[in-house]
């Protein structure tokens, strides 16, 4: 065979290389990433908007993070998913659109056109003048008025509650000291000095009697505006009397677990079969592992694991509910 007869038989198997890269699928055959995002993309919003992405929140940016990740591991892997059905390739995407970060985020802050539709008269004024409203806030209450004027209630009773007690000690300086040392940022050892004793007599004679005080007036502030219903006892279990320690319940859907009601489980798990991280949490849970341990076997962060595992037993104890 010459030499320009091999040359011949190589051009004649050269073929030129795509402009744009093809992906092997199990559902389509060869598709390139466009042609894959508009099979999957519509598919995939009506799953997220399932489980709560609406398209008015979070739905674009979810899709986009999950999206980017199938493009990542199609870049690592060309024939990913070939192994993989639509269905499997969807919830793929799901798993990885980070939901849970943007939740955290907005937990941080206040979306104003949020708060006004809660408002059934629409007043944008009374919303406005402070924007510090918070959902996690300990004094958020049922009340319609301004937020702001819940604040000023609790300023005036803040003062009234200082003022009574200063005037209650104001022949001793220990006893200010140690309101000043409660109630600011000054540390025990310079509260102690002002009052010219050591650290241990102040703790006793002057701190102890100033906090007992400060509790006393700020809970019956509290009690002259909440209804506060004491806890029933019967959902808590002493352990003894002398540690004076309280625990709550055993978990009621681990115990059914262990008796043979398995059903719920293995149905939760195989919802969430396609999610990695949700499937190992919720395996761990019903292994009682720790949450170290469930995130190195899993090889994931055990810093940022423990919220697979609150979730999975949140999700256990409604499916056993």
């Amino acid at each position: 065979m010459t030499h320009s007869t091999v040359r011949h038989k190589i051009r004649t198997q050269i073929r030129p290389f795509p402009k744009v890269a093809t992906y092997p699928t199990s559902w389509a055959g060869p598709q390139t990433f466009r042609q894959i995002y508009d099979d999957l993309a519509h598919y995939a919003s009506n799953v997220m908007k399932s489980y709560g992405i609406h398209r008015t929140s979070h739905l674009p940016d979810c899709l986009q993070n999950g999206f980017m990740a199938l493009w990542v591991q199609l870049t690592q892997d060309n024939d990913f998913l070939a192994r993989k059905s639509r269905q499997q390739t969807v919830y793929f995407v799901l798993a990885r659109c980070k939901i849970s970060s943007f939740r955290r985020y907005d937990d941080n802050y206040d979306s104003l056109e949020e708060i006004v539709s809660l408002d059934w008269r629409a007043n944008w004024d009374e919303h406005t003048i402070t924007g510090l409203s918070t959902p996690k806030a300990w004094y958020r209450s049922t009340e319609r008025w301004a937020t702001w004027a819940t604040k000023t209630d609790i300023r005036i009773d803040v003062e009234r509650i200082m003022t009574r007690l200063a005037d209650k000690y104001a022949d001793s300086l220990g006893h200010l000291a140690a309101l000043y040392y409660l109630t600011t940022q000054v540390t025990r050892i310079d509260a102690a000095t002002i009052s010219g004793v050591s650290v241990h007599s102040f703790a006793r004679t002057f701190i102890k009697p100033v906090r007992r005080e400060l509790l006393l007036e700020f809970g019956n502030a509290f009690l002259e505006q909440h209804n506060y219903a004491v806890c029933d006892d019967k959902k808590r279990v002493s352990k003894a009397r002398t540690t004076r320690r309280h625990y709550l319940p055993y978990r009621e859907w681990r115990e059914q677990y262990r008796r043979g009601n398995t059903a719920p489980a293995v149905a939760l798990i195989d919802k969430y079969s396609h999610t990695v991280c949700t499937v190992g949490a919720i395996e761990a849970q019903l292994e009682g592992k720790s949450y170290r341990q469930a995130a190195l076997d899993l090889g994931r962060n055990p810093k940022t694991f423990p919220r697979y595992m609150k979730r999975a037993a949140q999700m256990l104890a409604a499916a056993y509910a």
